[in-house]
C-alpha cells in the first residue's frame, strides 16, 4: 500500500493551556438520550490527537436537576467558545467555533492516554 510506512500515530499532548477550534459536531442519539459529539483540533500541535468532547441535551426523562446541569455544562462550552445560542442549538454554529487558552488534562481510557477537555465556569456575575 502506498504511504502504508509514513502513518504515524497521534499522541495526547502534556496538560495545560491550548488553543482549541471544533472541528465537528454531530447530534448522536444512544439509548434515548441526546448528545453532541464535538471534535476539538489543538491548534498548532499537528502531531496531536483531537479531542472528543461530548454536549448532553436535556432530556423529558430528566428531573430538574439533571437538566439544569446539563444546561450548565452546555452553557460554559458555548460561553468559552463564543457561541450564541439564541434559538436552539444547530451544529453549524458550533463547527469552526474557537477558544483559546483551554486547560487540557490527560486520563486514560482502554490503555490509552487521551486529552480531556473540561470549559471553564461561567463568569461571576454580580
Amino acid at each position: 500500500m502506498p504511504g502504508l510506512n509514513d502513518v504515524k500515530e497521534k499522541y495526547a499532548v502534556a496538560e495545560g493551556p491550548y488553543d482549541l477550534t471544533v472541528i465537528s459536531a454531530k447530534i448522536s442519539e444512544k439509548e434515548g438520550k441526546m448528545s453532541v459529539q464535538c471534535i476539538l483540533e489543538i491548534e498548532g500541535q499537528p502531531e496531536a490527537a483531537n479531542v472528543f468532547h461530548y454536549l448532553s441535551i436535556p432530556g423529558g426523562d430528566d428531573d430538574a436537576e439533571k437538566k439544569q446541569t446539563k444546561m450548565l455544562f452546555l452553557k460554559r462550552f458555548c460561553n468559552q467558545f463564543g457561541i450564541v445560542l439564541d434559538n436552539g442549538l444547530e451544529t453549524e454554529q458550533i463547527v469552526g467555533a474557537r477558544a483559546t487558552a483551554c486547560k487540557l488534562t490527560t486520563e486514560e481510557y482502554n490503555g490509552q492516554l487521551n486529552n480531556k477537555f473540561n470549559p471553564n465556569q461561567l463568569p461571576h456575575e454580580g
